[in-house]
């Protein structure tokens, strides 16, 4: 990191009390004696004056500069990077200027420089879509302000000591200032590159990436963990394979766009609500028409999402980007908020009608309902029915700094920043919202509830979506042929991600028409081989988490893959995890144990082994007749095969400790 020196000179004499040196003007360490008042540094006072004078500047009340152009927030970062650029080197001279007590105007100019600029940040319209931004660059000029104030204390120091101690606290300003210049540049081209992106493929690898560094992953495998564990912070539940992806690129846009601590409250709020009363979305997900609404929604959201940053992108003035906004504000009301609140007013109790009938109710209304319910509070703010009615029904009239909305009660007045921030804390709370929705549905076996198709709709194909979480897995060179019903997909790349943990990852992406997977992966001078159905896959995907049913189908999708012409897990590896699952049930009761055992067997049979399926067929009589089923034989094998447990496969043993997530509660 970088620092910077200056000298301080300190006048000595002789202490006329004990005879020792003494700083000028000081009083004597040793022996007390006051400094006579003839004793004066004139070098030392005109440094202490310079900073007093420094110090009184620095603490004057800040002056708000006049509104700008929405522009003016958006660009501010370039005007303060480009400030600082010179400005700190000045700084240091001018402190050095000072420290030999030549005088204070080259210190008064500099602070004059950087009270405006303080002064021009703490200024800034801190609302949405900027207000993470704003937050950014106002920690870094509070944080030079106290490495200031610092240098000025040393300057004011009567010993060495003292001096050094505040130049020492100001370099830990300057250390965290530097930090908070890289953190706040690249909020700025975050949100710049998320504002302007058009494409979805490259937007959908933008979030990857910069997901990928927000958790400081170096792969989907670390960053679906890490997701994972953030979750488990705000909602208690780490939900399903897939949802860290999910959440780490969803979290990403709330850490730019939006207020990334209301989106996570919102977040968890809705998710305990969902919880307490999982049987609406059970009802909800058997319900054709709550899916057709539901993947509507989740598109609108989207395009709302796009069609908002680019106008704030685009716009000169806030007037141009709140008019065109205000169609986005109504579309969410009707849209996306009147899904979302339907689900929640059923969560909660205050509705009972049928979905079916509830679809037709009108959005505002429904919304509405959600703003004045106690339970249901905040959860739905920034979804504006005022601004839909008035849009709708041609009762808003536009000014040059707000919007006028005539009602039957009274006349409202919105201001633009206010419209514009409106709008990105709906996208804001629906979003959190149906992220939650997601979670909840996952956990009950629903897992991509109402995504299977959504890439296609965007005009992403299954392709470009295969391709894109490749590439944020270190490959490249993929090759990707479809043959009907059969892929083949072909990659070089270093990852050390073991390739079956990479059919997981893929599956939710591979079109429903996909039966058969090859994946060739090329790794370094050895070249790998994957092959077998993609059914399984989804049928895991649909079990319900930490269940036996999951345990199962997470077994049995492996049984059927081949790798490198061998299967995944060997027989003795099968045998010993069947025979470790079979011994935990003999001391449940037999309804029970016959059920799960009776599933472990189907799984023996899955895998071909009709020792293994002979000896559960032992254990199952045993549980029903007691000790009149006769089944030491079985029972001795079993035994057999569960001490010692044979060794996994070697892909299973470097990898499952970085992602346990995989088997569940299986055990290693």
């Amino acid at each position: 990191m970088t620092s910077y020196a200056f000298q301080l000179a300190f006048d000595q004499i002789t202490c006329s009390g004990c005879g020792v040196i003494r700083i000028r003007g000081v009083e004597c360490a040793d022996c007390g004696r006051q400094p006579k008042p003839w004793e004066i540094d004139t070098s030392s006072v005109a440094r202490r004056q310079a900073a007093t004078q420094a110090q009184t500047l620095l603490l004057q009340a800040a002056t708000p500069p006049p509104a700008g152009s929405v522009g003016a927030t958006e660009f501010l970062h370039a005007e303060v990077f480009a400030r600082l650029d010179g400005w700190t080197g000045a700084f240091f001279q001018a402190v050095a200027t000072a420290a030999k007590g030549e005088g204070p105007e080259g210190l008064e100019a500099v602070l004059t420089e950087f009270i405006e600029l303080r002064d021009l940040v703490h200024g800034a319209d801190a609302r949405r879509p900027f207000g993470v931004l704003v937050k950014a660059l106002r920690e870094l000029v509070d944080e030079l302000q106290s490495m200031i104030s610092a240098y000025l204390t040393a300057l004011l120091a009567s010993t060495p000591l003292q001096a050094e101690r505040q130049a020492t606290l100001a370099q830990q300003h300057l250390d965290r200032a530097a930090g908070l210049i890289g953190q706040s540049g690249d909020i700025a081209v975050s949100v710049g590159q998320l504002s302007r992106e058009r494409d979805p493929v490259q937007m959908q690898s933008l979030l990857l990436t910069r997901a990928l560094q927000a958790y400081q992953a170096s792969d989907l495998l670390e960053l679906e963990a890490a997701g994972r564990d953030k979750l488990q912070v705000i909602t208690s539940s780490r939900g399903v394979l897939g949802s860290g992806l999910l959440f780490a690129t969803t979290h990403v846009l709330a850490q730019h766009l939006f207020d990334p601590d209301r989106f996570c409250e919102v977040l968890s709020r809705s998710y305990t609500l969902l919880r307490s009363n999982p049987a609406v979305l059970e009802k909800l997900a058997a319900t054709p028409v709550f899916k057709e609404d539901f993947e509507r929604a989740v598109l609108e959201l989207f395009d709302g999402s796009l069609e908002a940053a680019h106008t704030v992108d685009n716009a000169v003035h806030t007037r141009q980007a709140g008019r065109a906004l205000l169609g986005v504000a109504a579309s969410l009301v009707e849209g996306p908020g009147r899904v979302v609140a339907a689900v929640l007013l059923l969560a909660c109790g205050r509705k009972s009608a049928s979905y079916a009938n509830l679809r037709h109710e009108m959005g505002t209304k429904l919304v509405n309902t959600v703003q004045e319910e106690s339970a249901l509070q905040g959860l739905l703010d920034g979804l504006d029915s005022d601004l839909r009615t008035g849009r709708a029904h041609a009762l808003a009239h536009y000014e040059q700094d707000a919007v006028v909305i005539e009602r039957k009660s009274k006349t409202r007045r919105v201001e633009w920043g206010d419209v514009i921030n409106g709008v990105f804390q709906g996208i804001e709370s629906v979003l959190a919202c149906q992220l939650a929705m997601l979670q909840m549905l996952g956990e009950l076996g629903h897992n991509n509830f109402g995504l299977n198709d959504l890439w296609h709709t965007l005009g992403i194909t299954n392709e470009q979506m295969v391709a894109t979480f490749l590439s944020a897995m270190k490959y490249q060179d993929i090759v990707i042929t479809a043959d009907g019903a059969n892929w083949h997909i072909e990659a070089r790349g270093e990852s050390d991600i073991p390739l079956p943990v990479v059919v997981i990852m893929l599956q939710p992406y591979l079109p429903q028409s996909v039966n058969e997977l090859v994946f060739t992966a090329h790794r370094g001078n050895a070249t790998h081989v994957l092959s077998g159905p993609v059914d399984p896959w989804r049928e895991l995907s649909k079990a319900p988490v930490d269940s036996d049913v999951q345990q199962i189908a997470f077994l049995r999708a492996h049984l059927s893959w081949i790798f490198d012409g061998v299967p995944w897990l060997s027989t003795a590896y099968v045998r010993w995890w069947t025979a470790v699952q079979a011994s935990h049930t003999l001391d449940a009761i037999p309804s029970i144990a016959v059920a799960r055992l009776r599933s472990l067997r189907e799984l023996a049979r899955a895998a071909q082994d009709d020792t293994l399926a002979w000896a559960l067929t032992g254990v199952i009589r045993r549980a029903r007749l007691g000790v009149d089923g006769d089944a030491r034989a079985e029972l001795s094998q079993l035994g057999a095969w569960c001490n010692p447990p044979a060794a996994a496969p070697e892909w299973w043993r470097n990898h499952i400790s970085r992602f346990p997530d995989l088997i569940g509660q299986q055990g290693t």
